[in-house]
């Protein structure tokens, strides 16, 4: 419990209102409206954040930048932080249209997408009409708001660092940052940004929601990073690259535009960006189709005797393997939701659940019992899926972590949040009964089931600090990570199960780099293995742990071990490989 002192009133803020912990400060949920507080403090702080309500500035920014609003002080007087708008209700970061599972669960209409970056270009004009540079415009300080598509709209944050006056952004995010601002170690020294550095920004984010790649992304046989392409102006517009295999192809886009992408990405040019070429980003009879099968890169040897187990034309939404080998998969086609059940010779049945919307999620215990839970709802319907049609046991509710419902299953329980406990359940003689099994924290414990044992692992976040654990049938562990160096923050977290292990993931911010550190703990709380990696790979590493990660193989493709061999499942498909040729 922390106190401050918005407009000279003292007001409580508790780490259960936590919205956000980053490098800089930490995010409170207040009522309708969000404070930010800094770690610590500076002259610097309270100069930028005078400067913005002094000259009324913060006032005059577009009603699509979440702008500060009131300074928030301490008990002396002293500035803190602030108080801003909320981001609207179910907003996600812009990161997540170029994610390929996420862009065939929401497809986004041309028209959409046009309306969008119209009211990105929109704003950013006006802000430079202010004299306001955003400077670090990366995709996770972008959000857009989901609920409807039709009406998307931009939502921005961090605009305590956009650079103002004589304040410099002291920040940058690498993969946006103008390759002409390659060589500046320092971005708090002076203002180096520009309208031109925005521009760049704007246009590396508009191809990669657009294509779903980065315009130096794919791979090169000369130039291997993404900042040797860049430096290069290597873009995806030279045809020696070769795209991802779920980026959209460039002829999806009009002439006009990779004219223009041309001239920035492969000639250096830093002109603004046209706001006509957005009303003809497309070719006429483009649609953000899905990229056809035959554009495929070849799949990495994970073992001999591939097979297609299933294909649809809809999504695979849930897979789970149960202990003697069989597997239940959950499909998504048609606005219908069918739960199979197969083996590595194929599907044995198939049962309609229901219709409904995209973005359900589910869990299944007792080979039996089935947590369905419908997007942005804290309700658990607990199904039994044993006969030809399904019959409810029940519905239960569940806590939520950053807005999202908390529960996984093992292959007997199901866990879900419960006030300020844990708790494990079953279906016994046809009820669904529980027992508390560990504390949590209100709105801050995250967790996730292992597929191979009787085990959950996740953490608490205590304001900026995580406590990590694995329970299992033997008692509950810590997993102790030794502290991030200096000037490091934890930008994301995930974890994942082997047979016997389970890993921690971090993707780590600090002194303008990212890079991924992974720690491998025993179901105990041993740790047995670390290992660091120069990028941002988490989603990779989560996703084909324990296996090793292939650079072939797309981040978002889930591995699986099996008693004999490995699944493997992508969006629209779950194929088998025979063999294993590793494991932890």
């Amino acid at each position: 419990m922390q106190t401050i002192y918005l407009q000279q009133q003292p007001i409580k803020v508790d780490a259960a209102d936590l919205i956000q912990a980053g490098g800089e400060g930490m995010v409170f949920r207040l009522n309708n409206t969000a404070v930010k507080l800094y770690h610590r403090p500076t002259p610097n702080h309270q100069d930028k954040l005078d400067y913005l309500f002094a000259s009324g500035l913060a006032s005059q920014l577009p009603p699509t930048v979440l702008a500060p609003c009131a300074p928030v002080t301490n008990a002396q007087q002293k500035v803190i932080g602030f108080q801003m708008p909320l981001l609207p209700p179910h907003s996600l970061p812009c990161k997540q249209l170029a994610n390929p599972l996420f862009r065939q669960k929401h497809p986004l209409t041309p028209a959409t997408a046009v309306s969008l970056w119209q009211q990105v270009h929109a704003t950013l004009t006006q802000l430079h009409q202010l004299g306001v540079i955003i400077g670090d415009l990366n995709d996770t300080n972008l959000f857009f708001t989901s609920a409807v598509w039709p009406t998307a709209q931009p939502a921005f944050i961090d605009a305590d660092s956009y650079q103002v006056a004589h304040f410099p952004c002291p920040v940058a995010m690498p993969a946006f940052l103008d390759p002409h601002l390659y060589g500046i170690t320092d971005f708090s020294a002076r203002p180096y940004f520009s309208e031109h550095t925005d521009w760049y920004a704007f246009t590396v984010l508009l191809v990669k929601s657009l294509l779903g790649v980065h315009p130096y992304g794919g791979t090169h046989p000369q130039y291997k990073s993404l900042p040797a392409r860049a430096q290069a102006g290597v873009s995806i517009l030279d045809t020696a690259v070769t795209l991802p295999p779920n980026a959209l192809p460039l002829d999806t886009l009009s002439p006009d535009l990779l004219h223009h992408l041309h001239r920035v990405f492969a000639r250096g040019e830093r002109p603004s960006f046209p706001v006509s070429l957005l009303a003809h980003a497309f070719r006429r009879a483009a649609t953000t189709r899905r990229p056809a099968a035959a554009r495929h890169q070849p799949r990495p040897t994970i073992g001999s005797h591939e097979k297609v187990l299933v294909t649809t034309n809809g999504l695979i939404e849930h897979v789970t393997m149960l202990p003697h080998g069989r597997i239940v998969i959950i499909l998504y086609e048609a606005n219908c939701y069918t739960l199979g059940r197969l083996g590595i010779g194929g599907k044995l049945t198939e049962t309609t659940l229901f219709t409904g919307a995209p973005g359900a999620r589910f869990a299944l215990f007792g080979g039996r019992y089935l947590a369905v839970n419908a997007a942005h709802r804290p309700q658990l319907l607990i199904l039994d899926v044993d006969g030809s049609q399904p019959q409810t046991v029940t519905m239960i509710e569940t806590a939520a972590f950053r807005d999202t419902a908390v529960f996984a299953a093992t292959a007997q329980h199901l866990y879900r949040l419960a006030g300020s406990w844990i708790m494990r359940g079953s279906v016994q003689n046809g009820h669904y009964v529980e027992e508390a099994i560990a504390t949590a924290h209100k709105n801050q414990t995250w967790f996730q089931a292992s597929p191979y044992s009787e085990a959950i692992a996740g953490y608490h976040r205590v304001f900026a600090a995580y406590r990590f654990f694995v329970q299992t049938n033997r008692g509950n562990y810590d997993l102790d990570l030794p502290p991030l160096a200096t000037g490091e923050h934890i930008a994301d977290v995930g974890l994942a199960f082997g047979r016997d292990t389970v890993v921690v993931g971090l993707k780590v911010k600090g002194h303008g780099r990212v890079h991924t550190q992974a720690r491998v703990f025993s179901l105990a709380g041993q740790l047995i293995d670390i290992w660091q990696e120069p990028a941002d790979t988490l989603e990779a590493l989560i996703n084909h742990y324990p296996l090793a990660p292939r650079p072939a193989l797309e981040p978002a493709t889930k591995l699986w071990q099996h008693p004999h061999g490995v699944l493997c499942q992508e969006p629209s498909r779950l194929l088998f490989h025979a063999q294993v040729e590793a494991s932890a």
